[in-house]
């Protein structure tokens, strides 16, 4: 074999659910998780700015469900620093869009900061 062309990726195994998994132990980025922050900071913008009235407006201009668009519109309510853990891809790996989705996020941040621990 070509030396030159080798690669080697330290991986660590680990076990989950009965079965050994691959871990490199690198960040990953969530990219739904960071499509949804965006999109939800941004109709939150329109919605600020006046060119959308309402959330039905939204939904109806994204063919999405208005119900669907007000649980995305909660994660314009994250807190900075929680948003920074995002984009950097340190996020814990257990924290879901469906979670985030399914869930109330509170408006204090030091409560959500709170919320998020239990996924570290």
């Amino acid at each position: 074999m070509d030396k030159d062309l080798e690669t080697f990726v330290r991986l660590a195994f680990k076990r989950k659910k009965g079965q050994w998994v691959a871990d490199s132990g690198d960040y990953a980025h969530d990219v739904l998780i960071i499509d949804a922050v965006s999109r939800a900071l941004y109709w939150q913008s329109l919605l600020d700015s006046g060119a959308f009235k309402s959330i039905v407006e939204i939904a109806g201009d994204e063919g999405m469900k208005p119900t669907t668009v007000a649980r995305l519109l909660r994660l314009a309510r994250l807190a900075p620093d929680i948003v920074e853990q995002l984009m950097a891809g340190h996020q814990p790996r257990r924290l879901t869009l469906l979670w985030l989705m399914r869930h109330d996020v509170p408006a204090l941040w030091p409560t959500q900061v709170r919320m998020i621990e239990p996924f570290n």
